[in-house]
């Protein structure tokens, strides 16, 4: 089964409300999705979205390399196993240096149409005992006010997790937001807070000292410079968990934070390392030094989103509650099927490959590789 012709669709999901984060407030989230079509009829789909200050490349970077990728791929066979999907990403990002997001894009993608070949969802594709669902944290972000309303919806969901994204707007407005929660969830509900790189040291020593009867399950990302000694000082003044998402992104980082101890939790953006295998390559080397890892999305569609999903199921026993629920953030998903979060979990799609559709309302293909039919 070989790959015939390459689509690539653009997008844009606009937020139901402006998400404010450290590096700045988003209205909307850009990204393309890459669509291939094989000799034999199946079809598949993957998504490249790096996200603006937070991914080292931009969208037009992503595209100029995906474009060279999809010429690259036409006409190569659907990958057998898992370990032939490897070989063509390291070829990818070896001989065509693609960037992360287009790496994650063309893995989906590729793993997308394997598994339909094979008739498995992705997940089990990869790993043959993947699990149904993922266990998955609330993401609340907004005004105090906001937050309570969301609320509302949240907690019919029965999760046992939730996390709190804090702006740079002080620590008052910060410990409003942190009450709000405690007060409106059962005593056994985890809190986990994402302060983005917001805060000084001092600062957030100050905010996090002011958090202890909250039952606050770790701190994400908590200073503006992140560095090995000001981390474990903070954990030491605070005695709080430390997690970290965009610094273990530095890869020469990564090995030093690991054997400093310097955190407890890994948190991993496959959007951002670059796809599905090198995240799961990360996920086995943090579980080796005693880490646990949380499987998060960058406010991708519900394509990518799906990916990331995947990614959780194969690892099983070697995560935490998964940052997925960010599709409510969005006016629109631009796939058809749900993934319904039940008991504070989300269900696998039972469907091949992704097990998800794009909407026909998509605008059309706007680029095409490969022969035409």
């Amino acid at each position: 089964m070989k790959i015939c012709r390459f689509f690539f669709i653009d997008f844009e999901l606009p937020f139901k409300t402006p998400l404010i984060t450290a590096r700045g407030i988003f209205n909307s989230r850009k990204g393309i999705v890459i669509s291939a079509k094989t000799d034999d009829g199946f079809s598949g789909i993957g998504e490249i979205s790096p996200l603006d200050a937070f991914s080292s490349e931009s969208l037009q970077q992503a595209r100029r390399s995906a474009q060279y990728a999809a010429d690259y791929l036409v006409n190569v066979e659907v990958p057998a196993d898992p370990e032939a999907l490897a070989k063509i990403i390291r070829d990818l990002e070896n001989k065509l240096s693609a960037p992360p997001s287009v790496l994650f894009g063309f893995e989906m993608l590729l793993g997308d149409l394997a598994g339909k070949k094979r008739d498995l969802s992705l997940s089990n594709w990869f790993c043959g005992n993947a699990t149904r669902d993922v266990a998955v944290n609330a993401i609340l972000s907004g005004s105090p006010e906001y937050i309570q309303r969301e609320l509302v919806a949240k907690t019919a969901k029965d999760f046992c997790s939730y996390k709190i994204k804090i702006d740079a707007g002080g620590i008052k407005p910060a410990l409003e937001k942190i009450k709000a929660v405690r007060n409106s969830v059962a005593d056994d509900v985890m809190i986990r807070l994402d302060l983005n790189r917001g805060f000084d040291f001092e600062d957030a020593v100050s905010l996090l000292n002011q958090t202890k009867e909250f039952g606050i399950e770790y701190v994400e990302e908590p200073l503006k410079e992140p560095s090995t000694q000001g981390l474990m000082a903070l954990r030491e003044k605070t005695g709080l968990r430390i997690a970290l998402d965009e610094t273990v992104a530095e890869a020469e980082r990564f090995y030093d934070l690991l054997n400093s101890k310097a955190c407890d939790v890994i948190v991993l953006k496959p959007m951002v390392l670059g796809g599905i295998s090198k995240s799961i390559r990360l996920c086995e080397i943090s579980a080796a030094h005693g880490l646990k890892t949380v499987i998060t999305s960058t406010l991708e569609s519900g394509v990518g989103v799906t990916a990331c999903l995947h990614v959780a199921a194969i690892l099983r026993d070697h995560i935490l509650a998964c940052g997925l629920d960010t599709l409510d953030l969005f006016q629109d998903s631009i796939i058809n099927e749900n993934l319904p979060i039940v008991r504070g979990h989300m269900n696998v799609p039972k469907g091949p490959g992704l097990g998800v559709t794009l909407k026909d309302s998509l605008i059309p293909p706007v680029t095409v590789h490969g022969a035409l039919e």
